[in-house]
């Protein structure tokens, strides 16, 4: 039998907390469901949470800062061995399939065919997900989520079973313009998603790219019906998109390839739709950097869920390369999982670090993380065990030290003092008779972490930050 072959999906703007097996109970995601409930997850970072950094990591297997592609308009470095090179170096047939968005053309980049390629191959100016294409000498007009996953299953139907292929399908879904077909684009009318856990009307302070074309999706203050409205049309793109996904599989099982297939789906990076007050990409919190990953095909573990892995998306190329027994490019710097999926390990990195712009800096290890803000020298520090949603911020001067500053004024000889209100749990005292049928218990407020504690996780991610930064030569650095 041939190598396995490879069916791999990517979004443009999807983030991990939208899959309904994962947690989700308010989106609908059946084929992502089963894939999930087949396979193994995981949720990688991406070092530059933008579109065309994210995708030149995972085609180069190696950081932002090490591939020549920091942010929009800049090329990878030409001396890089990419993904689909090197496999086609291992005899597979390599096929592409949608958004691109890196210089040149995917045909240029070791892909034997190429097909409705966004935007080089565009027969239309764009304006949105309903696109015409040249094809065969005829024009194919259609919504980009169809059209794509259209011609990826007409390539698994024309795939030949003697050599082993890869085909890219990468969709514009879920970006705005957030115009889902029915009867997806009504799906959540009725029923919209909450808002989530980590809303704000606005960002507390400003980050450094607050005008970005992102953040003026919507007005500011962020109103709350304005938010929903966003995240249904959100959450009706990636319904659509599963479902489309779904008919992609049903055509991998109609030609008998799926027992040789391994299928991977993940997004280029997330979104905040309301997060922190935020709208776009454009920021290190976790709806923004890490993005979802499923895995399954022949050997992958089945239900497996690795959420204490630490990787990046430079480290699926070399996580492929091992799993398919081929040898990575010397290129490549990122790091193999495949430890991880076979319980040898619970995660193949202790820190990681990622950027944006020249604005943004983050670290963190298993459990803490933190971002820094250079442009005002800010910094803020999640316990992402206790708070995933990064809604409390160790670095707030209050919560880590929270006595009181307030020096009362001196009484003067006339004026009678007032007792105090009892301290934060200090039961009843003993002479009161309804004590006994009703004590008083007011929880002392206490800080998860000490302040010392505080201060050392801090210098340790500041430590693991500087020396990220020295390796990458980042132009900023941590004070």
């Amino acid at each position: 039998m041939n190598r396995p072959n490879v069916l791999l999906f990517i979004m443009d703007d999807q983030t991990s907390q939208t899959i309904g097996a994962l947690g989700n109970p308010h989106i609908s995601t059946p084929s992502l469901d089963a894939l999930v409930g087949a396979g193994c997850w995981l949720r990688p970072y991406t070092t530059v949470p933008v579109c065309q950094p994210a995708r030149a990591e995972l085609l180069t297997g190696r950081n932002a800062f090490q591939n020549g592609c920091r942010w929009f308009g800049e090329p990878m470095d030409p001396e890089i061995t990419l993904l689909p090179q090197a496999l086609a170096d291992a005899g597979y047939h390599c096929c592409h399939v949608g958004k691109w968005h890196n210089e040149g053309h995917p045909r240029e980049k070791g892909y034997h065919e190429t097909w409705r390629v966004f935007p080089n191959d565009l027969a239309e100016p764009y304006i949105g997900h309903w696109q015409a294409y040249r094809e065969n000498g005829k024009i194919v007009i259609g919504h980009s989520t169809e059209l794509f996953c259209e011609a990826t299953t007409e390539f698994l139907h024309r795939a030949t079973t003697t050599q082993p292929w890869f085909c890219y399908c990468a969709l514009l879904s879920p970006h705005d313009p957030r115009t889902a077909p029915e009867p997806w684009k009504s799906m959540y009318d009725r029923r919209p998603p909450p808002l989530p856990p980590n809303y704000m009307p606005e960002h507390p302070f400003d980050n450094g790219d607050m005008m970005i074309r992102d953040e003026r999706l919507a007005g500011f203050p962020r109103r709350q019906e304005e938010v929903l409205r966003h995240r249904a049309d959100y959450y009706a793109m990636i319904s659509h998109h599963d479902h489309s996904i779904g008919q992609v599989l049903h055509a991998l099982d109609q030609t008998g390839q799926r027992d040789n297939t391994l299928v991977v789906f993940t997004s280029d990076h997330g979104l905040a739709v309301g997060c922190h007050g935020l709208m776009g990409k454009e920021n290190l919190y976790e709806h923004s950097a890490r993005v979802p990953l499923i895995l399954q095909g022949p050997g992958i573990p089945v239900g497996k869920r690795c959420d204490e892995c630490l990787c990046g998306h430079y480290d699926l190329m070399p996580t492929l390369m091992e799993y398919l027994g081929v040898e990575a490019p010397t290129t490549s710097q990122g790091l193999s999982y495949m430890p991880v999926l076979r319980g040898e390990i619970p995660t193949v990195r202790q820190t990681l670090c990622a950027a944006y712009r020249d604005c943004m800096r983050m670290a963190r290890d298993g459990r803490f993380k933190m971002i820094y803000y250079p442009h005002i020298g800010r910094t803020q520090l999640f316990d992402t065990l206790s708070d995933p949603d990064e809604t409390n911020d160790r670095m707030t001067s209050w919560r880590s030290h929270p006595e009181s500053r307030c020096v009362p004024p001196s009484l003067s000889p006339t004026q009678q003092s007032c007792p105090p209100d009892p301290d934060p749990g200090r039961s009843a005292p003993p002479n009161n008779s309804f004590a006994g049928a009703h004590p008083v218990f007011n929880p002392a407020y206490e800080p998860a972490v000490r302040p010392a504690e505080v201060e050392a996780i801090i210098q340790r991610l500041r430590s693991t930050l500087a020396a990220w930064q020295e390796e990458n030569n980042d132009p900023v650095r941590a004070s």
